[in-house]
């Protein structure tokens, strides 16, 4: 059964604004059954922007999960009302050389 999901996603991206760091990660929500088919969303979604997934960790069911902050409840709640959802937060670069 598909249902939301979140997860940590490392990304590789075009040199963002201002810097020349190429790497991020992200939180990540997303309609899913499974690890591979979390991860295969949101590869499918990032390569549309021309950008890499480098791996993904701490994918999981939302259902029954708390505690979250303002901006993950956010796109959660816009995610419940699109079951083609792929939604990510705030980019948080670090230290990296274009590839």
């Amino acid at each position: 059964m598909r249902e939301l999901w979140i997860g940590v996603v490392e990304v590789l991206t075009e040199p963002l604004a201002g810097s020349s760091n190429t790497r991020a990660f992200t939180n990540v929500v997303t309609w899913a059954s499974s690890v591979p088919e979390y991860a295969g969303s949101v590869t499918s979604v990032f390569e549309e922007y021309g950008w890499s997934v480098l791996g993904t960790e701490n994918e999981r069911p939302i259902a029954g999960e708390t505690g979250f902050n303002d901006e993950i409840i956010e796109i959660i709640e816009s995610a419940k009302r699109n079951p083609k959802a792929c939604i990510f937060a705030t980019f948080h670069s670090y230290p990296s050389k274009p590839s």
